[in-house]
């Protein structure tokens, strides 16, 4: 029996590394097909802070502005979207909820 699990433990024990190293592969060779090191190419979001107070971000290589931000806010709030997802599940957890009150008063009550 111990040496079973010891033979399984090393057996574990060496594929765990063989994914480690593997994953450390992909992950060299992904940056090789990129065909260059750009340290900016990894930062999907920037935000940068200058001296004068102002705020400049980058998302995907593309500067935006506060006031961008700000008139996309007001977009949105005119929109007034209706996200057919949350109202359904608001309705299926109020009808759970009545669901098992109804069980409990009942179970109270007798």
């Amino acid at each position: 029996m111990g040496k079973f699990i010891w033979k399984a433990s090393l057996l574990i024990l060496l594929l765990f590394f063989g994914v480690i190293l593997g994953m450390q592969y992909a992950n060299q060779n992904m940056k090789k097909m990129q065909g260059y090191d750009d340290p900016k190419m990894y930062e999907a979001f920037t935000v940068e802070k200058e001296g004068d107070g102002e705020i400049n971000a980058t998302m995907l290589g593309q500067d935006i502005s506060m006031a961008d931000i700000e008139e996309k806010k007001e977009e949105m709030e005119e929109w007034k979207a209706y996200n057919v997802l949350s109202s359904a599940g608001k309705g299926i957890s109020n009808a759970c909820t009545g669901i098992f009150q109804g069980l409990a008063d009942l179970i109270s009550n007798e």
